[in-house]
């Protein structure tokens, strides 16, 4: 294979453009070398505690996409490792709900508390010391007291839905032995609301299998069942404790799941087992690397990597406000209103596919439910979905444009745009991977009935514009032409006019292209005053507003983009007033801050802004809000706005380090993922750009911005590379092409991506070896 290389060079005081002879080069094009190690650097970025952890806000966290476990310390003698499992949910039916209890879906069939496993000690724990391993998804501790010791260990299998357990002990330890303590199958929200569901879902029933596994079954009112199954084996001081959580619904096999789960782990060949747990972990990781060369949000980011794989997988779970976490708490449901979106958001750019794809699995899967969610008149062609739902059968009543749906929550029952914001996000994992079956059998026919929702309710008034009646703009108040709903179905109506395009369809062929065109230029516009965006009609921002329901055009949106003067005055003046009325008051508000800025290419600000998050994180990076209750999404994002930072993709175009404050001066990342199915690397040293590549996935066109003005560029055969700007250039790569883009005055780079040097010297977090 052979290449080309051009020089693109900007003589700027003199306004003229000198380009450079082609010169061919018989070399092949490589992609960018990538030298981590990635153990080694993984480990840089471990949660490490030097006592143990009090409750789950310190606890370490392991999980598999459904089954999960966290550990602490109960009291001066026992460990405590919480079992969840995200699919234990109630199934109480629809048809029963009461609509004048709010959120309603979540007392009904919302996750159920399943129980916990325990370690009982003879004596009081003295010292202690644990670590949980990104790498090998793996939490190891070990504990001493005057007259002994104890070494432990846990994982929560990434293939099978199996947990082990290990402990050795030594001295006057040895006694030490596993308790399972099953919890009444209760919902964490009437509890804490003291509106108990009746019936009450039975007790466990605990039972003893002739091969010694031991389950705990939950037989639920309303139908299904969730089974805890567990097996010990000891020798010689250790004792090792396979576990399994399953739930089933409508049927009762759950049991029968559970047990055989455990007898086919605890009857492998443990290395082996544990071996294929580690390589798929090894494996996930290396879909892509970042760096920011910033020790603290290096750690924090690859700790929201291990995250966001521990909580879903394509074929297992939306990501609840829980993960497979279930805590005390009021959210032990799915909410559409920014939870689960913002939860989702950052697969895309990280090349972790499988971390995103839960979602348009369950939507599709779904889909009658989908339109059951609407009222009987409208579900012949429409699907919406409420503020909370099942994540089992996103069961969730959706809000009605005008007159709501009483006796529903005034504010709930007119909340209707959360089915396209998450079909925004779909619409990323088609972008970004160029799957076209994905794009025809789930996002364009989701999307059809979900604007044709909104088409049962706009009005033509006498200007000519279609209007809304009143809805809700989450977390504010009540407008007419709400922006959060034009907002949507702005980007809505407009997608569906290209997805139609690129499938090729006729008006004939989908009568439907006619009223998405009504829509694109009949839709009263956003309502602006001297403040920036407004709410909605006749309704402005004039208090603390934590959510950015009515930014949404700028994101995660962007159909308000800066590439006018007077569209980026908009969006300052708008960022400015939102969050001018005092102290941010969720995480969440601080990280869509730092996407703005970064958005503005202000990467200082976006820092700011990024910064500010840290004081809403607990030590193992959870977060919470109303108190002490957990909360999945902020982290996650926090990780969004990081990659936000230093790339961009949106418009036909990659933007390549856009935001990067003047704190970073080395950053590098490789095989980061841009819509049109583009794999991006690119390293920073001391402030300057030293390179960046750019590989098609698939093969297509693309604008790259570069943060350079000289420019040269090599390339593989069949490409095409034309300088439309100063650092713009329109790229078009075969299958498998690339081209390397440096600055110009420097030899031709090996494009390579080693580790970053810097580290604190003490953990940022983790337990009580946190640092603020």
């Amino acid at each position: 294979m052979t290449y080309s290389r051009r020089r693109y060079c900007s003589a700027l005081a003199a306004g003229v453009i000198v380009c450079g002879q082609a010169l061919l080069v018989g070399s092949v094009v490589r992609g960018a070398e990538n030298a981590v190690r990635w153990r080694d650097e993984l480990a840089k970025c471990d949660l490490t505690w030097d006592q143990l952890p009090k409750n789950w806000m310190e606890a370490p966290f392991l999980g598999n996409g459904e089954q999960g476990t966290m550990m602490y310390r109960e009291d001066e003698q026992t460990l405590r490792w919480d079992i969840g499992n995200s699919a234990a949910h109630d199934h109480r039916p629809p048809s029963e709900d009461d609509f004048s209890e709010k959120n309603v879906e979540v007392l009904n069939r919302g996750r159920l508390f399943i129980g916990h496993l325990r370690v009982e000690f003879p004596e009081k724990l003295r010292g202690s010391s644990l670590r949980l391993s990104l790498w090998d998804a793996e939490a190891k501790g070990e504990i001493r007291t005057a007259g002994g010791h104890a070494r432990w260990s846990s994982i929560v299998h990434a293939k099978s839905p199996v947990m082990r357990f290990d402990i050795a002990t030594t001295g006057t330890l040895t006694p030490a032995k596993f308790v399972y303590v099953p919890a009444e199958a209760r919902n964490p929200r009437a509890l804490r609301a003291q509106t108990l569901r009746n019936p009450e879902n039975p007790p466990a029933v605990l039972s003893t299998h002739h091969d010694g596994v031991q389950t705990a079954v939950h037989n639920l009112y309303a139908g299904g069942q969730t089974a805890v199954a567990w097996y010990e084996s000891k020798s010689a001081g250790t004792t090792r404790l396979w576990l399994s959580v399953m739930h089933s619904y409508p049927g009762l096999d759950a049991e029968t799941l559970a047990v055989e789960a455990v007898r086919t782990a605890a009857s492998a060949d443990q290395s082996d087992w544990l071996n294929q747990h580690r390589q798929w972990w090894h494996r996930y990781y290396q879909r892509s690397y970042l760096s920011t060369g910033d020790p603290y949000w290096d750690a924090f980011y690859w700790i929201q990597q291990y995250k966001l794989a521990s909580a879903t997988r394509a074929e297992k779970w939306i990501i609840d406000n829980q993960g497979p976490w279930l805590q005390p708490t009021a959210w032990n449901a799915l909410w559409w209103n920014l939870n689960v979106q913002l939860s989702h958001s950052g697969f895309a750019t990280a090349n972790r596919r499988g971390m995103g794809a839960a979602l348009g699995r369950r939507l599709d899967q779904c889909r009658d439910q989908l339109a059951m969610n609407v009222a009987e008149e409208y579900r012949d062609d429409s699907y919406a979905i409420g503020r909370s739902s099942s994540g089992w059968d996103l069961a969730g009543h959706a809000g009605q444009p005008g007159t709501g749906r009483p006796p529903k929550d005034d504010q709930i029952g007119r909340e209707c745009g959360n089915l396209l914001w998450a079909l925004h996000n779909v619409d990323l994992e088609y972008k970004y991977w160029q799957d076209t079956e994905l794009r025809d059998r789930v996002l364009f026919p989701l999307l059809v009935r979900a604007v044709n929702y909104y088409l049962h309710f706009l009005v033509e008034e006498p200007d000519g514009y279609l209007h809304l009646p009143k809805t809700y703009s989450p977390e504010y108040r009540i407008a007419e032409d709400c922006t959060y709903d034009l907002d949507l179905l702005r980007w809505a109506s407009g997608r569906l006019l290209a997805l139609a395009t690129e499938k090729g369809l006729t008006q004939a062929e989908e009568p439907l292209i006619a009223q998405w065109q009504n829509l694109q230029s009949k839709l009263v516009p956003t309502h602006i005053d001297e403040t920036g965006r407004m709410i909605g009609r006749d309704v402005a921002l004039s208090g603390r507003h934590r959510h950015w329901s009515h930014l949404l055009a700028i994101y995660p949106l962007r159909t308000l983009t800066p590439d006018t003067d007077a569209d980026r005055k908009l969006i300052e003046l708008s960022l400015n007033h939102w969050h001018r009325h005092g102290p941010a008051m969720a995480g969440y508000s601080v990280t869509g801050g730092a996407c703005m800025a970064a958005l503005l290419g202000d990467g200082d600000r976006a820092y700011e802004f990024l910064n500010r998050l840290k004081s809403f994180l607990h030590p193992n990076t959870l977060y919470s809000e109303a108190g002490s209750l957990p909360v999945m999404e902020t982290p996650l994002h926090g990780a969004t706005a990081i990659q936000d930072m230093v790339l961009q993709s949106w418009g036909g175009r990659i933007r390549v380090f856009p935001a990067v404050p003047q704190k970073w001066g080395d950053v590098q990342f490789d095989r980061l993922r841009a819509e049109g199915a583009f794999l991006v690397s690119a390293k920073r040293e001391s402030g300057k750009t030293q390179w960046a590549e750019v590989t098609a996935d698939a093969g297509g066109s693309v604008e790259v911005q570069l943060p350079l003005i000289d420019v040269d560029w090599s390339a593989s055969d069949n490409a095409q590379i034309e300088r439309i700007d100063d650092g713009v250039f329109r790229v078009v790569l075969p299958q498998d092409g690339s081209v390397l883009f440096w600055p110009t005055g420097q030899s031709q780079p090996t494009p390579r991506i080693t580790a970053t040097p810097s580290r604190l010297l003490r953990h940022p977090f983790g337990g009580s070896s946190q640092v603020r």
